[in-house]
């Protein structure tokens, strides 16, 4: 009783802090000895370093855009996007370009589709499965992993599938049998344009690159490239000239220039 009495005569502003301090205490004690550790003596987080995205150069015009999103509804060259785009993924590592532009394209062309390991219930073409029945002498998952593919490669590859391909080197084109060809493959939906570049060649950031055309917009003379490198950049408005340049150049494997691959589905 005493006790009790002497602790009513203290400040209840006190009495109040004698409770908090002996509940925290308590729950000090509940924790496990690293849990405890962890709350008493905290480390300082180390300071996260965000990086920039990268700029769009100004001749360049991104899909998002008004003047993009313009350029692709005025587009008569368009009906390739719709299915590019329903199936657009972003290649799982920084060198299977080529691989996701491809897996992308045979989704899209609505093949029978394989068993994979990534989705057991549901037949898909994916990025983990692409080699499953290609022979590794024509192209090696771990180099391409690193290394990417040429053009003569990936058109290799993908006769491996149930596809025509027609390969096209760059030095082989000029500007208006380019333009010619977007406009005949860039208005149906039963082929793909896959492009093979050097990015250097446009103004962005980087070197040999794959990713797939997806429209053709005369009165700018521009094409939309699907950049599958999302994390670096987004769809974008390419003056074709630029283009053209960016597909003439050699790559640094079979000092050949690089080039296009139209897919279609094997008649």
């Amino acid at each position: 009783m005493k006790n009790s009495a002497s602790l009513l005569q203290r400040p209840r502003s006190w009495v109040a802090h004698t409770l908090l301090a002996g509940l925290f205490t308590a729950s000090l004690l509940a924790l496990p000895p690293a849990s405890m550790a962890r709350e008493v003596a905290a480390p300082v987080a180390a300071t996260t370093v965000v990086a920039q995205p990268l700029q769009i150069p100004n001749s360049l015009f991104v899909l998002s855009h008004p003047i993009g999103q313009q350029r692709l509804l005025q587009s008569d060259y368009r009906q390739a996007y719709w299915p590019l785009a329903t199936y657009f993924e972003t290649q799982r590592n920084q060198a299977y370009c080529s691989v996701a532009t491809s897996v992308i394209a045979l989704n899209a062309l609505g093949l029978p589709r394989p068993v994979t390991a990534l989705y057991p219930d549901f037949p898909f073409f994916t990025q983990q499965d692409f080699f499953a029945n290609v022979d590794r002498r024509i192209a090696n998952p771990e180099v391409v992993s690193k290394e990417g593919m040429t053009l003569d490669q990936l058109a290799t590859v993908l006769v491996q599938f149930p596809v025509d391909v027609e390969k096209i080197s760059g030095d082989a084109l000029d500007a208006p049998q380019l333009r010619e060809l977007l406009k005949k493959h860039l208005r149906e939906q039963d082929r793909f344009v896959l492009f093979n570049f050097n990015r250097r060649f446009i103004g962005e950031v980087g070197g040999g690159h794959w990713s797939p055309l997806a429209a053709y917009h005369e009165a700018s003379d521009s094409v939309l490239l699907m950049d599958v490198a999302r994390y670096k950049y987004p769809p974008v408005w390419v003056p074709l000239a630029d283009l053209l340049q960016a597909a003439q150049d050699p790559d640094s494997v079979s000092g050949k220039a690089r080039g296009l691959l139209v897919v279609t589905k094997k008649r």
